[in-house]
């Protein structure tokens, strides 16, 4: 992968890696690259919930799968959430952006209809034939009760349901002042009564309608105190623990959201993980042409290590839409962190987004039953790869069958695979490793060679990468200090690089000071 990496770089592409076990440190010195390195004392820290309004204007709805994903990966790990969880998190982040970049006033004409309307449809749900029966008696109590003194009263604070409740009780009155007067006909009588069976029934509705414009009233007062003053997670912890509860009380669902604050409450102000997800990221980073996130330190962490490699992945979305020029997102092992349901239509949306951007995105995998054993590499990634690269597969010939068909391999194919490095073609030759390279349909096996100076660069041999160094801290830069331990080596007369650089270790110095 080392000799992909420098393909890349030299063809002027834009390069970010998320590695687990230093394999990309020389090569990263070598091109001046910047390598971060996870640490407890010095942690990868971003702010994914931070856009500008452009972002938000264009991107809204990437942004928001994105962040969603974000969210349940913290809270629920692995399992899929439920659709009324989903719902209600799409709804947060709606509104919590909404909030930040539009501050909430007051409700328009239309948008109190609309509510009115939908709060009427609801009420009428929940409105069982008993509380009818109930609603009914009493609104006949208040057409046969005599009519109150009226007092002056400033009609702009009559709500206009109001008023036209007060109209239809007068109307009733004077019905039934009809029906009891003995001059009324029957069939006058008659008409009056199916007249105020009529008007009992939109006075249950107009009954409704006071209580839902009141509803509203609160439900405009409960947003116009929610306030986003900065984005960051922090903010949006505070915002959805407001928000939530008024939702399922509108809504009348249940959602646990005791739960949901106590597990995504350590990556809020004062919890152990805060800084991960509350400090803006070096912007710099932007213009870096080579980046790589060692995350090895938290490969074991269940709870951490996915959502770091998560928010990398957000990090090189917002790169390729900066800058100009080919981009590749590479992940050596961690892509396992993220192989979950949950995690399994952001990926597919990664591959789908960064073909539109002139951009790579590849994962690395030293055994292929990740790949037999995940339905969501095979739908997410594999289905999705343009390019397959694979090394010597003997070891798995006994079940090549089931790797074949996931892979949709061609008998020839197959052939070609078993037939990486098992030939007898290496006399006369320098020394090179095979590999089976597949594009589309047209596929090969290819020898690579590299010079001794790539081999040294590339090395994830720890006694070979502790010689590096030394001759690094002597020479300064990681271009002098490659081609002199290999220069030193063939002085020595050393043909193997491990030996040599036992040697160097043993000194502890550069070869020329021994």
């Amino acid at each position: 992968m080392n000799s992909v990496v420098r393909q890349l770089l030299e063809q002027n592409t834009d390069v970010v890696m998320v590695d687990t076990g230093d394999s990309y440190e020389g090569i990263c010195g070598y091109f001046g690259g910047t390598y971060i390195s996870y640490s407890k004392e010095k942690p990868i820290s971003m702010n994914p919930f931070k856009v500008t309004r452009e972002e938000y204007e264009q991107n809204f709805g990437e942004k928001k799968n994105f962040l969603k994903s974000l969210i349940f990966l913290i809270f629920k790990g692995n399992e899929a959430p439920s659709k009324i969880e989903d719902m209600l998190v799409n709804q947060t982040i709606v509104e919590y952006y909404e909030a930040y970049f539009n501050p909430f006033t007051s409700f328009s004409d239309t948008e109190r209809e609309g509510l009115r309307q939908k709060l009427l449809v609801a009420a009428k749900m929940e409105d069982d034939y008993e509380k009818f029966a109930t609603d009914m008696r009493d609104i006949e109590e208040q057409i046969n009760s005599p009519e109150p003194e009226t007092k002056t009263t400033v009609r702009a604070l009559i709500l206009p349901s109001e008023e036209r409740r007060n109209k239809i009780i007068r109307q009733c009155r004077a019905l039934r002042a009809m029906i009891v007067d003995r001059a009324t006909t029957e069939a006058e009588k008659e008409k009056a009564a199916s007249k105020i069976e009529v008007y009992k029934k939109e006075l249950h509705e107009t009954s409704m309608l006071m209580k839902i414009d009141k509803q509203i009233d609160h439900m405009e007062e409960q947003k116009r105190r929610l306030k986003v003053p900065s984005l960051s997670f922090n903010t949006y912890y505070e915002f959805a623990l407001e928000r939530i509860p008024q939702i399922t009380s509108l809504e009348k669902i249940h959602f646990d959201i005791r739960d949901f604050a106590a597990i995504l409450k350590q990556f809020y102000r004062g919890g152990e993980l805060e800084v991960t997800l509350n400090s803006d990221l070096d912007t710099n980073l932007f213009d870096e042409r080579f980046i790589v996130f060692e995350i090895d330190k938290i490969k074991d962490d269940p709870v951490l290590f996915p959502i770091v490699v998560l928010i990398i992945m957000d990090v090189f979305l917002q790169k390729m839409r900066i800058k100009k020029g080919r981009k590749a997102l590479i992940i050596e092992e961690a892509w396992k962190a993220i192989a979950s349901p949950t995690m399994a239509e952001y990926i597919k949306f990664l591959y789908k987004t960064v073909r539109k951007f002139h951009g790579i995105a590849g994962v690395v995998t030293q055994e292929l039953n990740d790949v037999i054993d995940s339905p969501i590499v095979k739908e997410a990634i594999i289905n999705n790869s343009d390019v397959k690269i694979l090394l010597d597969q003997s070891k798995f010939k006994d079940r090549y069958s089931d790797i074949a068909a996931i892979l949709g391999l061609t008998p020839i194919q197959k052939q070609q695979i078993f037939t990486v490095n098992a030939l007898n073609n290496k006399e006369g030759r320098n020394y090179f490793k095979e590999v089976w390279i597949c594009r589309g349909q047209n596929s090969d096996v290819y020898g690579v060679e590299e010079p001794p100076e790539c081999y040294w660069a590339y090395t994830t041999e720890r006694a070979e990468k502790e010689a590096l160094k030394i001759y690094l801290r002597h020479y300064g830069t990681m271009q002098e200090a490659i081609t002199n331990i290999e220069a030193d080596r063939k002085r020595a007369g050393i043909s193997k690089y491990l030996d040599f650089a036992r040697k160097v270790n043993q000194q502890q110095k550069v070869m020329s000071l021994w």
